[in-house]
């Protein structure tokens, strides 16, 4: 099984408008990682991001179907976000560089 279409249009649609409002989400996730006493890094900024999206697809799945994530529903999730992963990268990048990190 794959990510049910619902899921996925909705997936896709969520990570267009996240990219778009980029900047705000950016922020409050090196703020996050700071209070933690994380440094804001490409890395931790993408892996936190990332978490967090598989953490907000499973509980959607969980609410929506009463279940955990199928391994098929995984591999679909690793898909969608890899074609975002290299504008999520370029943004972290560019936004890191212009607050002085």
């Amino acid at each position: 099984m794959t990510l049910p279409k619902e899921v996925e249009e909705k997936l896709e649609a969520v990570l267009d408008e996240w990219l778009e409002n980029f900047d705000v989400t950016a922020k409050e996730a090196r703020d996050f990682l700071n209070n933690l006493g994380i440094e804001p890094t490409l890395e931790t900024l993408v892996g936190y991001s990332v978490g967090m999206l598989d953490s907000l697809v499973g509980g959607f799945i969980h609410s929506l179907y009463d279940r955990g994530m199928t391994p098929e529903e995984d591999d679909a999730l690793v898909k969608l976000i890899k074609r975002k992963l290299p504008e999520l990268k370029r943004k972290f990048t560019t936004f890191l560089r212009e607050k002085g990190y």
